[in-house]
């Protein structure tokens, strides 16, 4: 009787699994951030996670949200740079952050510049106010370098 009700839960939890899978492969960012407000954290990673891999700026963003919740750093970091890279003002802006502060990354003032520099450039409304106030503590030569790094970060059109 005990092997019947463990292969009937077996079954059960594999149907759930495949269907929660299924679900979140049809899924977009936006149902994400749903789970992720809602406080269904596993449900907000399992979305955005197979849309992050498959290159959504949008939901390695939204990935980078939710490992700075739970004070992962260095992944929140990871994701960032990919929807940064990507173009998306509001990851180059927390990424930038993340360098000033030494959050999950080295604290790095040239690379802070840079990812607000980019935000700046790709419109971002507030960050030349943030890249000012390091660049006022750069090097001529780092800031330079920060300039260069910044232009190698553009996203490809």
């Amino acid at each position: 009787m005990l092997h019947i009700f463990n292969r009937y839960f077996a079954a059960l939890f594999i149907a759930g699994a495949l269907s929660f899978i299924s679900v979140a492969a049809q899924a977009e960012p936006a149902d994400g951030w749903h789970a992720f407000t809602t406080g269904d954290h596993a449900k907000a990673e399992a979305i955005w996670r197979l849309l992050a891999e498959k290159g959504d700026r949008n939901a390695a963003f939204g990935l980078g949200m939710l490992e700075q919740a739970r004070n992962q750093f260095e992944q929140a970091a990871r994701w960032y740079e990919q929807a940064a890279r990507a173009g998306l003002t509001s990851a180059q802006v927390l990424l930038g952050s993340m360098y000033i502060d030494g959050r999950g990354v080295p604290r790095d003032g040239t690379l802070a510049y840079a990812w607000f520099n980019r935000a700046n450039l790709d419109g971002h409304a507030n960050a030349a106010r943030v890249r000012d106030a390091i660049a006022a503590k750069l090097t001529s030569q780092e800031l330079a370098q920060a300039n260069a790094l910044s232009e190698s970060f553009a996203s490809p059109k």
